[in-house]
């Protein structure tokens, strides 16, 4: 295993983790308090982290270039391709429409900042689009660089949020708990830890190297980890909880309260930084196997002008919906995890496992420990999520 290839594929999963589910992750876990938030936190980490290792485990019975729609339709049937290409098509939308929502605005800031040139309505989502879809249609090995210098400029500015916002946290605050919320944060954490969908893209490019990416995948998932621990101790113990409320019911990233922290302007444009460093790294990873996903279900190449029309149709859609809604942050957020995570990252990774290993009798290059019983955890865990974001969504905008 070569070090320069674990640090890029550990960075690239790093990056498609962190991203704007965790400008959510706050305002769902400060409800609860934080040593609740630790708690779903890990059991959130420790979920997807083994639903990766599954995945990783179906994706090397296949032949190159296969995605979700191929291993599904192998091992699951018609029926079921269909359902996880759909699913697919779902939550990474949903993503997208967040990245949208909550990089479009940001991105635009620093133009006019820096160009003096403001733009307004669509036009912030349309430039932001076409910018970053033409770094994923160069394809992966610049998505890589620019990936790269992303990961260190997000760590600088995280860290020195951190530092910053550290002298203001209040100690008191984080003794709070409320655990009857706590399970109801899960949807958004499920989200905020999806990198399942470079699985197979990253498999595939790094020559089905199975050591290379179960390490990559352990360290690409505890940075994620580690850095949402930080976060949560510096929102919850640093930002006032009215503060907090405000900006969920505004479906704003908690990034728009940081000023709060200090009552210095400064600190909100580095909170700023960092978020769009935050949605960039994650969005580069998501766009670029949702290209992928789409070559593999259309039958197109991944380059040339099929490459390009696989971008148009990656970032069209959400640049549609949400110049429709500029405020669906949270909401998309909360959908993509609740339900699409939940099926297609933690119950679909299963059941390929379950049908690969005891119905086809394939030979792996590891299994999961567990056996069934591992498996039926995660399919039983996956079906709560769903049915704790149906009753989350119920009740913040139905009833």
């Amino acid at each position: 295993m070569k070090i320069k290839e674990f640090i890029s594929v550990t960075l690239l999963i790093a990056g498609t983790t962190i991203g704007a589910g965790m400008l959510a992750i706050p305002l769902v876990t400060a409800t609860a308090g934080f040593v609740p938030a630790m708690v779903i936190t890990f059991f959130v980490w420790v979920f997807m982290f083994v639903t990766g290792l599954l995945f990783l485990e179906a994706t090397l019975w296949m032949p190159k270039n296969a995605n979700v729609l191929s291993m599904t339709g192998r091992f699951l049937g018609k029926k079921a391709k269909i359902l996880s290409g759909s699913t697919f098509v779902f939550l990474y939308y949903c993503l997208m429409v967040a990245y949208f929502a909550a990089g479009g605005p940001l991105f635009a800031s620093f133009i006019d900042a820096i160009f003096q040139i403001t733009l307004k309505g669509w036009a912030i989502y349309a430039i932001f689009g076409l910018f970053f879809g033409l770094i994923v249609g160069v394809g992966i090995k610049f998505v890589d660089r620019v990936n790269y210098i992303l990961m260190v400029a997000l760590f600088v500015s995280f860290f020195t949020l951190i530092a910053i916002g550290n002298k203001n946290v209040e100690i008191e605050k984080l003794f709070f708990q409320n655990w009857k919320t706590m399970l109801f944060a899960a949807p958004v954490l499920l989200a905020s830890f999806g990198y399942h969908n470079v699985i197979p893209s990253l498999t595939f490019h790094f020559n089905q190297n199975p050591k290379l990416m179960r390490y990559s995948i352990l360290a690409g998932t505890l940075i994620p980890f580690v850095i949402y621990i930080l976060w949560q101790y510096l929102i919850i113990g640093a930002v006032p909880t009215n503060v907090i409320e405000q900006t969920m019911k505004a479906g704003k990233p908690i990034t728009e309260a940081l000023q709060a922290i200090t009552g210095i302007g400064w600190v909100q444009s580095m909170g700023r930084i960092f978020a769009l460093f935050a949605i960039i790294t994650s969005m580069l990873g998501v766009s670029f196997s949702v290209v992928d996903f789409l070559g593999d279900g259309l039958k197109m190449k991944r380059y040339g002008k099929d490459r390009f029309l696989l971008c148009l149709l990656t970032f069209i859609p959400p640049f549609i919906l949400v110049s429709l809604d500029p405020s669906i942050f949270v909401l998309a957020i909360g959908i993509a995890g609740g339900f699409g995570e939940a099926f297609l990252n933690g119950i679909l990774p299963a059941l390929l496992v379950w049908r690969g290993r005891y119905k086809d009798k394939l030979k792996s290059s590891f299994s999961l420990f567990g056996g069934k019983i591992t498996l039926s955890v995660i399919l039983i865990v996956g079906f709560l999520v769903m049915v704790l974001e149906s009753i989350h969504i119920y009740k913040q905008y139905i009833q």
